[in-house]
């Protein structure tokens, strides 16, 4: 099997078995406003989701739903949109209003946190391209450009392959994130109703990564005593 292959299968699918590809493909590849803290759960739509049996959990900015028949607990996959296209009970929208995807890796696979330049530098090559692409083709991502900060790295590109989901198109912009030692990908996709500026995928892209680090913080002993 071919590096790329490898890597293209454990960002789908959260696999491991790759060594990586001179210290970061195998576990980087190993993945693939207001929006603030809100409750884990509303009357109106499933804000918060556990997965991989409850190892991590996922939650979007406020506003964003989990769709649970689109989600696959078992394999550490959630999709996130705006809670009232998600429940008919449900008259919350997000202020970005966006297509949210959270794919979390195996255990053991963090790769981001200490080498976020090297990181955003490999997503930038040829094979970084290729690893974004949906079906693995590089010639079908546009340039990427990348972010650094100290929640881990955002890159933002164009996929000619074909929509990932029906009625999203256009740009997308993907972070990449240590949780509990797993490498997680968070991914931002705009609808063909209402596309998503730089600035607003940017931007709602940093909110989703952050809220996913704030629902998966340990719990201090003060924090259980609150509770």
């Amino acid at each position: 099997m071919s590096v790329r292959l490898c890597v293209l299968g454990l960002i789908a699918f959260g696999l491991s078995g790759c060594e990586d590809i001179e210290g970061i493909a195998g576990n980087v590849a190993g993945q693939l406003a207001r929006v603030g803290a809100a409750p884990d759960a509303t009357n109106e739509g499933i804000r918060t989701l556990s997965l991989l049996g409850g190892d991590v959990r996922a939650r979007g900015p406020e506003g964003y739903c989990v769709d649970q028949g689109a989600s696959n607990a078992r394999r550490g996959f959630a999709v996130l949109a705006g809670c009232a296209l998600l429940s008919e009970g449900a008259a919350v929208m997000p202020t970005l209003d966006g297509l949210i995807t959270i794919q979390f890796g195996d255990e053991d696979t963090a790769s981001v946190a200490g080498k976020e330049t090297a990181f955003a530098q490999f997503l930038e090559t040829e094979s970084g391209r290729a690893l974004l692409a949906s079906n693995g083709d590089l010639d079908n991502v546009s340039e990427v450009s990348t972010v650094t900060g100290d929640t881990g790295v955002m890159a933002r590109f164009e996929d000619t392959s074909g929509p990932v989901f029906v009625g999203t198109s256009g740009p997308q912009w993907r972070g990449f994130l240590d949780i509990n030692g797993r490498l997680t990908t968070v991914s931002v996709l705009s609808f063909d109703r209402e596309a998503l500026s730089r600035g607003e995928g940017e931007r709602l892209l940093t909110v989703a990564m952050d809220e996913l680090g704030e629902v998966n913080a340990p719990v201090t002993v003060a924090e259980a005593v609150t509770e």
